[in-house]
């Protein structure tokens, strides 16, 4: 469902970002090659391509470090970076339509690099014991297998249906978004293909292992569920590997309190499967995760989604394929892996 509020907000940004424009050079003429980003994962593997170019571009990660991403909206200087920049690279999904009515009303001819293309996405779920996202339609997600059918990601804000926007978190699929973005990369900056060819081997490498260390976990795991008591973004992880899930929270929920029903729940699973490990998510508040771990005695451990990170892990530059390999290393060990 499109945000009316958002809108607004965007449709006043871009008129306040037209005055901003005016009298400035392109991204191309007098101003520095900037390329635009949304979420972190995505920024990280732009940064990271472009990174060794004779004339690198500078990477703008629109959300601030440390924010929360689902309710961002553009501000005008965000706007003015957008309309004047080389390549805008974003997801995608019910939390950019901004990102897609920009693109549709703006007189800019730049390259926009859509990553849910690159993917074939899958429809947000609820699971036994999640709580229900009340500002979502009303969808029946119970067949599981349901959402595993290919859809075409450009029908997702037409066909009432919700998809779940993080499609990074399963290392094939970042392959293909950094295979997208590499080849936009290249086109709009020729001189420096060998660069990006160089950049892209590698970084192609490094998302190939995590593949290969999910399934290694997959292997040798002496169980196959796992408790997250907060919000669950890692759909696409969990379906590639077949890894089943109970969760507090679907990946894009506004709540931070469970009810008493979803505390009991998750509770309860922790001591049925003798649950050793309860995840959390980064910047999360912990209320629903230390509850269920001082009810169970489990060990509360963080993953990192990737939406974004601290300001600390901004500056330190920290990588996907990082905060990918620290998730895997605690999975496995949460599995007996």
């Amino acid at each position: 469902m499109i945000e009316v509020r958002k809108l607004f907000a965007l449709g006043a940004a871009m008129t306040l970002a037209a005055g901003a424009l005016t009298g400035c050079g392109t991204a191309s003429g007098t101003q520095k090659p900037t390329v635009v980003t949304t979420v972190y994962a995505v920024y990280d593997m732009a940064k990271q391509l472009t990174a060794e170019f004779e004339n690198a571009p500078e990477v703008k990660l629109l959300l601030t470090p440390g924010g929360e991403s689902h309710s961002y909206e553009p501000s005008p200087s965000d706007v003015a970076a957008i309309q004047s920049c080389d390549l805008f690279v974003y997801v995608g999904g019910e939390s950019e339509t901004w990102a897609e009515k920009l693109i549709e009303t703006s007189r800019q001819t730049k390259k926009n690099v859509r990553l849910f293309d690159a993917v074939s996405p899958l429809t947000e779920e609820t699971v036994e014991g999640m709580e229900a996202e009340h500002n979502h339609d009303d969808h029946d997600h119970d067949d599981h297998d349901d959402h595993d059918d290919e859809h075409n990601s450009h029908d997702h804000d037409h066909d009432g249906i919700e998809y779940d926007e993080h499609i990074w978190t399963s290392p094939l699929n970042a392959d293909a978004m950094l295979k997208m973005t590499f080849e936009a990369i290249a086109v709009q900056y020729p001189a420096e293909k060998p660069h990006a060819d160089a950049a892209y081997q590698k970084l192609h490498t490094a998302f190939t292992d995590l593949d290969a260390q999910a399934k290694q976990i997959k292997e040798k795991q002496k169980t196959n569920t796992l408790i997250f008591a907060d919000r669950f973004p890692f759909r696409y992880l969990t379906n590639a590997y077949g890894w089943e899930y109970y969760a507090a929270f679907s990946g894009c929920s506004s709540d931070n309190d469970a009810s008493a029903a979803t505390l009991s729940f998750l509770i309860s699973k922790v001591k049925d499967l003798d649950i050793k490990t309860v995840f959390y998510l980064e910047n999360s508040t912990k209320k629903v995760s230390d509850a269920v771990c001082r009810a169970t005695g489990a060990d509360a451990v963080m993953l990192q989604s990737g939406n974004n990170v601290s300001q600390e892990d901004f500056k330190a530059n920290l990588h996907y394929q990082d905060i990918m390999k620290a998730n895997l290393d605690a999975i496995g060990k949460a599995l007996g892996a």
